[in-house]
């Protein structure tokens, strides 16, 4: 079912999320967002992949559906970073909670992740450039963190589009 995605004043982005542990029960929320995620292609166009964590759709579970720029999609649940390149470097950053800001956000250009896949199945995935940001960015949903959090002067250094 397509949700409504929550504004970055909603008090449940800035929580962090339950563990998941029953993965019968998340299925649906699974399918919500991936729901959501189609509608949001139908009206927005995403040219560097998209992702939507569970707490933006009101659920605060840790899960997240990313897609990156192939179209490959991946289910992300109890993600991790396990592995990051040593620096950092300012990349264009944007959210689905709010569309209209943007930001320079300094993230890592590798990072290797940990995460369980609908099944309960254990699997690794690695990132670089845009799709290692949209994977930090994601993990930091489900932590509570809005990619302002990562700014000097916070809300202050988004820019209008």
């Amino acid at each position: 079912m397509i949700k409504k995605v929550l504004p970055k004043d909603s008090p449940i982005l800035k929580r962090s999320c339950a563990t998941v542990v029953n993965f019968e029960k998340i299925k649906p929320v699974i399918q919500d967002i991936i729901d959501t995620i189609e509608y949001s292609k139908t009206i927005h166009k995403f040219t560097r992949g998209i992702g939507l964590a569970a707490p933006q759709i009101g659920e605060s579970l840790k899960i997240s559906v990313v897609e990156n720029t192939h179209g490959q999609r991946y289910t992300l649940i109890n993600p991790e970073i396990i592995e990051k390149s040593k620096t950092r470097k300012p990349i264009r950053e944007g959210c689905i909670s709010f569309l209209e800001y943007r930001a320079l956000v300094p993230r890592y250009d590798y990072v290797k992740i940990q995460a369980t896949d609908e099944n309960g199945k254990s699997f690794t995935l690695e990132g670089f450039d845009d799709f290692a940001m949209l994977l930090q960015h994601e993990i930091d949903h489900l932590n509570g963190i809005l990619y302002f959090d990562h700014l000097p002067n916070g809300e202050k250094d988004l820019f209008i589009i």
